[in-house]
């Protein structure tokens, strides 16, 4: 009777020895998001292109609105941060950093909540020389676990899906471009013997998976939109002759470059809703070449034609 215990328990060690040395005795761990961009495509879709040369458009990201019902703490930030290094990222755009975003909203009294309407984008369009601002709320969260036993040898997988509304403001003219949504999938596997690390805990990068999946689907949208918004700067001062502006090299200005010089127009409220639907486009009032630059990026340009030109005029490119 012994000898048959001692037995079983010999063989008992000789599998849990054969289950450690075959999955080592650390936990094993991997990550992947479904619909990957890598695998997809979608991160060719917003790779840099090599002959882009700009104009960058100056886009800033809100902190996005926490409207799932689990409050999970900081995704709205975490949100903000992802899609504003995805942006980066394209090479397309200077982004403008969340908390200096933030703090304007504060020192504004418009609060940095997401909430922008057409008169704080606008506002927001001349404290920061913004073109965009893209805003939005998470309006679904939740995490699932599963998990099988096999014998000694446990696995789980954790899987995270979100919910990502989000749109786009046209700071000179208050407009919305855009509003969508998207949802995102992260799922991360655990493995381990004798419950070796088999239990699975809160772990950001399941939060972040997700939103990075379902922002980077976004972005493929909202990209067309950015391409079709026309670059504008803005006139910060004027010495005489002589026009320094609030876009230079970073932007992607060059030196002989001509813009014209445009009047921001008067804000058009709906008659019946009250509500503004953005400011109509101003005269023309006359035509700069850039000369030189400035700074971390302005630019200087000297007056070609016209007159009455003041602080805050929008410039285009001619």
């Amino acid at each position: 009777m012994v000898k048959a215990k001692n037995i079983y328990l010999l063989g008992s060690l000789l599998l849990m020895a054969a289950v450690l040395v075959f999955n080592g005795c650390a936990v094993k761990t991997s990550g992947a998001v479904r619909d990957d961009s890598s695998l997809t495509g979608i991160s060719d879709e917003l790779a840099p292109t090599g002959d882009y040369t700009g104009p960058k458009l100056r886009v800033g990201v809100v902190n996005f609105l926490n409207k799932t019902p689990s409050k999970h703490i900081g995704i709205g930030e975490a949100a903000a941060d992802i899609l504003g290094t995805i942006l980066q990222k394209t090479g397309r755009f200077i982004i403008i950093p969340q908390q200096d975003v933030a703090s304007v909203l504060d020192q504004q009294a418009m609060g940095a909540s997401g909430a922008i309407n057409p008169a704080s984008a606008a506002k927001m369009g001349k404290v920061l020389g913004l073109n965009a601002m893209v805003t939005g709320a998470i309006t679904a969260y939740s995490e699932a676990e599963e998990g099988s036993d096999y014998l000694v040898y446990q696995k789980k997988k954790q899987i995270a899906r979100v919910t990502v509304d989000y749109r786009i403001v046209d700071t000179t003219t208050g407009i919305q471009m855009v509003a969508d949504s998207g949802q995102g999938v992260y799922e991360k596997k655990t493995g381990g013997a004798l419950g070796l690390g088999s239990k699975s805990s809160y772990d950001a990068d399941l939060r972040d998976g997700a939103l990075r999946d379902a922002l980077t689907k976004a972005m493929v949208n909202m990209l067309p939109q950015f391409e079709r918004q026309e670059w504008s700067g803005r006139i910060a001062s004027i010495k005489g002759q002589t026009v320094y502006l609030n876009a230079g090299q970073k932007t992607g200005l060059k030196v002989g470059d001509l813009l014209m010089v445009q009047e921001l127009g008067e804000e058009i409220i709906d008659p019946q809703t009250k509500v503004s639907l953005g400011r109509a486009p101003g005269p023309l009032k006359g035509e700069l070449m850039v000369t030189g630059f400035f700074g971390n990026d302005g630019s200087v340009a000297i007056i070609k034609s016209g007159a009455g030109l003041r602080p805050n005029d929008l410039v285009k490119y001619k």
